[in-house]
């Protein structure tokens, strides 16, 4: 079933599930201590290895998920735009938001981060300087070392990196577009289930053992998995995941070309929640009770190595450990694939509907994926020495930040964007002139109201909606 924007109900539906989960996931990264030691407020009282664990999971299926579903979209968009305007429309609707995020809020993790470790002297007009002249100082072919990324302000796309790659990748599939353009073709008989599903996990086992072999590639050669790749100034990618989020693209335009994602049996929900049950299951149990054991020491010495003096001597990386790691890359991209399926069938048959809560959620999920970042920082700033737990702390910043994000977005963003950078660019400017404190609680601020707005218009809806169906 498709909208009355002629979009895919159920896909935009995955989506916002997605992008929300983007939101949970930065708010436990706070309690995630020690593999998440780098993050700029961590809370080591209150980590706990369930968090670490959870952050794992999570990490495996969101944004390959997230360009799986924007593949999807690109070349039906491309062929009503045309080349030149889509471009145009994706350059606003996705790098103009980084440019703006990166100039008012990319200084604000690494002010914060610099607090963290003991640097009291730093002024956030230095911190400001500091970090735009670590972007003019970085190569066009730049790779992340953890030492200079902690211990010295740097330039960093944060989790606007995923809009840059997503751009640039549009732009590839647009010139390809281009160069191999045919004409239209009569349409064919959908493929059958089983060939969908064979196919399907014919992809995930190549990925895996593809990811596998590069993971091996980069470990022999001391290249860092999780470190960051950054092209041109312009492109950020983590080294690694890269390696699944390309292949997941490219298969989202092969299912939008043979039309598995309207037309084709893609299989029971059922079935593929079996194999992610399996698959994902043992990805969590080696997880969390043999990896994370096992490497908590290591991690531990790369922070003291990385933000003291005192070095510390790494843990031997042992054989076992080893064989562990590589079945967890092994099970990454199969995990990754199958809860794809498992979401895009279970989603397809039970929340294809379109409605008003869901269109509207839709319609704002980018800037909602945009806008949550820096409250998120300045809430587990505040909250850090509040005594409540963890758990409760994730939950009450779940529940102010997105109703504030989505009525930002709807009030503010969404239907003028050209005065919702001119107020965060002033807002800036101002932080700059004042401090950073004046910003700290500017924001707060801006969130708070926002949230209060938010159930106000909510709870105004939800009674009109009541006394027109008591009309009725």
């Amino acid at each position: 079933m498709k909208s009355e924007q002629n979009r895919i109900v159920y896909l935009d539906n995955l989506r916002n599930v997605l992008v929300y989960n983007v939101v949970v996931y930065h708010a436990m990264l706070a309690f995630a201590y020690p593999i998440l030691f780098w993050w700029a407020t961590v809370d080591k009282e209150d980590s706990a290895r369930i968090f670490e664990t959870a952050v794992r999971a999570m990490y495996i299926y969101m944004m390959p998920c997230m360009i799986f579903i924007a593949a999807l979209f690109i070349l039906p968009s491309l062929k009503k735009a045309g080349s030149i305007q889509y471009i145009k429309k994706r350059f606003l609707r996705l790098y103009v938001p980084v440019i703006v995020f990166v100039f008012c809020m990319g200084d604000v993790f690494p002010y914060l981060m610099s607090k963290r470790i003991g640097n009291l002297n730093l002024t956030y007009q230095d911190t400001f300087i500091s970090f735009w002249r670590s972007f003019i100082d970085i190569p066009l072919i730049f790779m992340t070392n953890p030492d200079i990324m902690i211990n010295q302000i740097h330039f960093d796309f944060y989790h606007t990196w995923f809009l840059t790659l997503l751009f640039f990748v549009t732009i590839i599939v647009v010139l390809l577009n281009l160069l191999f353009r045919k004409k239209p073709v009569k349409p064919v008989a959908p493929e059958s289930r089983k060939k969908v599903i064979t196919k399907t996990i014919l992809f995930a086992l190549t990925l895996s053992v593809v990811y596998v072999a590069v993971s091996c590639l980069y470990l022999l050669n001391g290249i860092l998995l999780n470190g960051w790749t950054m092209l041109g100034k312009a492109v950020f990618f983590e080294n690694i995941q890269i390696w699944m989020l390309i292949p997941l693209f490219a298969f989202g335009l092969y299912v939008y070309k043979k039309d598995w994602h309207t037309l084709s049996d893609i299989g029971s929900w059922k079935m593929w929640g079996a194999l992610t049950v399996f698959f994902f299951g043992l990805y969590i149990i080696l997880v969390h009770f043999i990896y994370l054991p096992g490497v908590e020491e290591m991690y531990k010495a790369v922070e003291s190595n990385t933000l003291s003096g005192k070095k510390m001597e790494m843990p031997a990386l042992n054989a076992s450990l080893l064989i562990v790691a590589m079945l967890i890359w092994f099970l990454s991209p199969l995990s990754s694939v199958f809860i794809l399926m498992f979401l895009l069938a279970f989603a397809k048959k039970f929340f294809n509907r379109p409605n008003l809560v869901t269109d509207f959620c839709s319609r704002h999920s980018i800037n909602v994926y945009i806008l949550h970042y820096i409250p998120i920082l300045l809430f587990q700033h505040a909250l850090l020495d509040v005594p409540i737990a963890p758990f409760f702390k994730i939950i009450l910043m779940v529940i102010i930040i997105i109703p504030a994000c989505l009525w930002l977005s709807h009030r503010l963003v969404f239907p003028y964007p050209k005065t919702a950078i001119l107020f965060f660019v002033a807002l800036k400017l101002a932080a700059l002139a004042m401090g950073f404190e004046f910003y700290y609680w500017a924001i707060l601020a801006i969130i708070f109201i926002s949230f209060a707005a938010a159930l106000y218009e909510f709870a105004k809806f939800m009674i009109n909606r009541s006394g027109s169906k008591d009309t009725a």
